[in-house]
């Protein structure tokens, strides 16, 4: 009981091996939420941008030419590819 109690505090210690994992741990951390703001802050500077061509487009041709040409874009009929796309087995 007295080997346990003595070797304890050994087998527990902050060593700088295990202070280092553990501060990778937190720095992995860390660095997953800074991509993660990128990403965000790279959706928020995309749907801007979109929102400032949208507006600049209505000041110049007005809206009713606008709102034209985004919706014969919508009703315009998809193009549907031909031809044999089927998958063929390996031989």
């Amino acid at each position: 009981m007295q080997h346990w109690f003595v070797s304890w505090p050994v087998r527990y210690m902050h060593t700088p091996e295990k202070q280092a994992e553990k501060a990778m741990d937190e720095l992995r951390l860390q660095l997953f939420q800074a991509e993660q703001r990128v990403l965000d802050a790279q959706m928020q500077v995309d749907y801007y941008r979109a929102r400032l061509a949208f507006f600049e487009h209505v000041a110049r041709l007005g809206i009713e030419r606008v709102s034209d040409l985004r919706n014969g874009q919508r009703d315009s009929p998809q193009t549907v590819p031909t031809g044999s796309n089927k998958l063929t087995a390996l031989q």
